[in-house]
């Protein structure tokens, strides 16, 4: 399984970390440095590496979802915001301490993303380590943290780092998932489900007609609101369809989306 898997069923997951004091350390691997937001100009690298993570699929809308997330608190990020960078300077992972007014936290972190190319190379740890090392740098003694389930195996991290689960009255099924994949010790007293119902069967369907027409892409499946579009990267070229048919028929459309647009 991907480590960002979006055929799973979303489901938001919320953690709380409620003691700073004993952070657990971990350091990055040799030829890799953390390096603090500096100027306008990295707004571009945060993009780049969410979208190379997966988490979007064009530039545009990545540059939205900035201005949606960081507007308010934008002045801060010099402190708040880092990178990983490697030997040659080139930024490959990001995390933020963002202010906020929560279920009684005053901190999230927000918008941890490492490009796939540096996945699975030990930066996972590390970034999560040096933002809870942020977070107490700032003051804070508590800090909030939304993921998902399409994030199974940054949730898992996280419950490794010592979060807890937060939301599961609210939203039960999203720790079902996470427990039926993870089996993980913090969620032993949560009873797992059937695979095969984890799965969000539209996306199931969806996968299966681009397999036919990609290969190595990035996807976005948008079903709120009415909506039935399936954005794609491939090869840094973008491509939209529309879904029918809970997925199971795909029809190209050339409209030109604002996520699109260069």
């Amino acid at each position: 399984m991907k480590s960002v898997e979006k055929t799973l069923e979303y489901h938001e997951l919320l953690m709380v970390c409620n003691n700073l004091n004993n952070i657990e350390t971990s350091k990055l691997p040799s030829g890799y440095n953390f390096l603090f937001w500096e100027n306008d100009e990295d707004e571009d690298f945060w993009c780049d590496i969410h979208i190379e993570s997966g988490e979007f699929t064009a530039e545009a809308y990545a540059h939205s979802i900035f201005e949606e997330y960081y507007h308010a608190f934008k002045s801060e990020l010099p402190k708040r915001c880092f990178f990983i960078i490697n030997k040659q300077g080139e930024r490959v992972a990001t995390a933020t301490l963002s202010p906020t007014d929560e279920y009684g936290y005053k901190c999230v972190i927000d918008w941890l993303a490492i490009k796939k190319d540096y996945q699975g190379k030990s930066l996972a740890k590390p970034l999560i380590a040096k933002a809870l090392e942020v977070a107490k740098s700032l003051g804070y003694n508590k800090i909030l943290l939304h993921t998902q389930t399409h994030s199974w195996l940054a949730a898992k991290l996280y419950l490794d780092f010592g979060f807890e689960p937060y939301n599961i009255n609210k939203d039960i099924k999203g720790w079902q998932i996470l427990k039926t994949i993870t089996n993980h010790e913090k969620l032993k007293s949560i009873p797992p489900i059937p695979n095969k119902k984890i799965y969000f069967k539209t996306a199931l369907n969806i996968v299966k007609q681009l397999d036919k027409l990609h290969k190595n892409y990035e996807y976005q499946i948008w079903h709120k609101n009415g909506r039935h579009e399936v954005w794609i990267k491939e090869n840094n070229k973008f491509y939209a369809y529309l879904y029918y048919f809970n997925g199971r028929i795909l029809k190209p459309i050339n409209r030109k989306y604002v996520g699109f647009a260069k």
